[in-house]
């Protein structure tokens, strides 16, 4: 019996090793937020206030 592919194994561990630690090396996330004056702000930019009649009216 052929027993030289149980040696290819090691190879195949080792090569899908490095591949996926070559992918995580190149995956990045992209921060969802905002840049105004005062700098980068993550999440959503708060509404402006809307404009409004005076309650004596």
């Amino acid at each position: 019996m052929n027993k030289a592919w149980l040696q290819t194994i090691p190879g195949l561990l080792l090569l899908g090793a490095m591949l996926t630690k070559l992918r995580d090396t190149f995956r990045f996330e992209i921060p969802v937020g905002y840049q105004d004056e005062t700098g980068f702000h993550t999440g959503v930019k708060p509404a402006a206030p809307k404009e409004s009649f005076p309650e004596f009216w």
